[in-house]
């Protein structure tokens, strides 16, 4: 994937915006509005607003895959995919400007791989056990009854986000919330006769939220009107622009979980699905696959034994079986053919896995240790390895 500065991402935004402006013009006869506000504006913002290393957004992703948070028609996430970046969107049809045809309609025209799932996030995001390099929501907070719960969520499983949101520093009646910690809740037809606008915070509001929820504000602006800002009237709208990063205990760096793994427990380990999978990048001319992970003894009590597999490509891996509980590592030797490739999936398979139970309803396969405390201070682990 090509390098990309911010500032070369606004000049080829405005080149990708053009060319979805041809596609739309082409489809007048679909039946159903496009999305009406222009989603590149934000790129000459964060030119602005971003520092340091966070200035090659598209490299903060690594090898993980961006998650577009309430894509519209998808237009930054097909802008994304165009530029090297693997996308997985995010919808609720039902609240959707056109119902999803206008992100049905971009997707086939550009025969994106652009992944869409279709999710009310309000009843619980669910990331599916994947991780994300880069998480971007612009304009989605203030429509979600739940912020507080979203961004706790997405803090475990998104490296970084990008985020946008309207604010205020006074309410309707002129009383000065800047300095509180403040939401404000709308009335359903309050601002812009949407009754799917709910919170407006305060700077200082959505700045304690990000921290409540496990996220540090790296960078930050505002556009806007930038004096008593209110979060109802047109001419009174303020919108911050934010640079998240997860303070969570997550494995970052090396490498990303692609689906099968439950929660992080205790702030150290998680549980996975009997089919799970993981995405590194390959390092010079190892060839030596190691997996470390747990066999608790309630799964041998329940299953006897645990065979397990590993699939790169379209190579299988011998399989292993496991008869006794506690700590194992699968390793196999992986062939150099396997390893061209800039990032490498790896899909384990279990032959059988404990649960569900009538406490715990999760399909249950291997636990993995990713961070340890044995040695006082918090160690981070890396249990997935190619070496």
């Amino acid at each position: 994937m090509k390098s990309h500065d911010i500032g070369s991402l606004v000049e080829l935004g405005q080149k990708f915006g053009a060319k979805l402006r041809t596609i739309k013009k082409a489809q007048p006869s679909q039946g159903f509005e496009w999305y009406p506000y222009d989603t590149f504006s934000g790129l000459p913002v964060l030119a602005r607003m971003l520092r340091a290393e966070r200035r090659g957004l598209v490299d903060l992703a690594g090898i993980a895959p961006v998650l577009d948070i309430g894509c519209g028609d998808g237009d930054l996430s097909f802008f994304l995919e165009s530029v090297g970046c693997r996308v997985q969107a995010i919808d609720n049809p039902h609240t959707n400007h056109n119902g999803m045809l206008g992100f049905n309609t971009l997707k086939r025209a550009l025969s994106s791989a652009v992944t869409l799932q279709h999710q009310d996030i309000d009843n619980g995001l669910d990331l599916k056990g994947r991780t994300f390099g880069l998480a971007i929501s612009l304009g989605v907070l203030y429509h979600l009854k739940n912020p507080f719960g979203v961004l706790e969520n997405l803090a475990h499983y998104a490296r970084y986000c990008i985020l946008s949101t309207r604010i205020a520093q006074v309410t309707v009646h002129g009383t000065n919330i800047a300095r509180d910690p403040i939401a404000y809740l709308l009335d359903r037809a309050e601002t812009n006769n949407d009754p799917t606008n709910y919170w407006i915070f305060s700077e200082t509001g959505l700045r304690r939220l990000f921290d409540r929820t496990g996220w540090d504000l790296c960078d930050y602006s505002t556009t806007g009107v930038q004096r008593d800002s209110d979060p109802a009237r047109y001419d009174r709208d303020q919108r911050a622009f934010c640079m998240l990063r997860s303070k969570l205990p997550d494995p970052w760096n090396e490498f990303e979980l692609e689906g099968g793994w439950h929660d992080m427990e205790d702030g150290t380990w998680r549980w996975t699905e009997r089919t799970f999978a993981a995405r590194l990048r390959p390092s010079g001319s190892c060839r030596m696959l190691r997996f470390h992970f747990v066999i608790p003894t309630v799964s041998i009590d329940a299953l006897g034994s645990i065979r397990m597999r590993a699939v790169i490509g379209e190579t299988c891996l011998q399989s292993c079986e496991y008869k006794e509980p506690g700590q194992h590592t699968y390793i196999q030797e992986v062939t150099p053919n396997d390893l061209t490739a800039e990032s490498i999936l790896i899909r384990f398979e279990l032959d059988n896995a404990y649960g569900p139970t009538e406490t715990d309803r999760r399909q249950l396969g291997v636990q993995v240790n990713f961070w340890s405390s044995t040695e006082g201070e918090p160690r981070q682990l890396c249990p997935i390895r190619i070496s």
